[in-house]
């Protein structure tokens, strides 16, 4: 199945660029073998530049842009866990650590709950063209601010057209 979620572009840099290779969420919301497309979201201004700035980058060296779907990646293992252990299998490769430190810790346990879903990020891609906030309002007709999760099993045309035009777009594996 396909999906579309919303990343703050912090941590979709850090996913197409092979820093980030767990999502971790509080609903099992994907399968493996699903493809997720990654919408880039605003986000902390200052985690992104931050964040690059630990990198050795700088913030016009990044390879997104907000308001985009950009790339997105295929779902492999699923781990269903406590925060506990979230955080000791993914705290590093989730990219929690990098941009919060310890802190990411006590975030994760805040967002999950006493139960939460890690999915390992397989085969991150870009698209040559990334598709624009503007580019969706003109070709579905639809505002779209920020996307939450959508996915093929909505009953919405507009949504089963993105995503098959997000399936056949050109995109190089990193």
């Amino acid at each position: 199945m396909e999906h579309v979620i919303a990343l703050h572009q912090v941590y979709a840099e850090l996913i197409f660029r092979g820093l980030k290779t767990v999502e971790l969420r509080k609903a099992r919301a994907f399968d493996e073998g699903d493809t997720v497309f990654i919408y880039v979201a605003r986000g902390n201004p200052y985690e992104l530049r931050d964040t690059l700035r630990r990198l050795g980058l700088h913030p016009e060296q990044t390879l997104t842009e907000r308001g985009t779907i950009a790339g997105g990646f295929e779902v492999g293992e699923v781990i269903e866990a406590d925060p506990d252990t979230l955080w000791e299998m993914a705290g590093e490769t989730s990219g929690l650590a990098l941009v919060h430190g310890e802190n990411g810790k006590r975030w994760l346990k805040e967002y999950v709950g006493n139960r939460g879903y890690a999915f390992t990020v397989e085969r991150p891609f870009l698209f040559r063209e990334p598709v624009s906030r503007e580019e969706m309002g003109e070709k579905y007709g639809v505002r779209v601010e920020g996307i939450i999760h959508l996915s093929r099993k909505t009953r919405k045309g507009w949504v089963r057209e993105l995503i098959e035009d997000l399936l056949a777009r050109e995109a190089f594996y990193l």
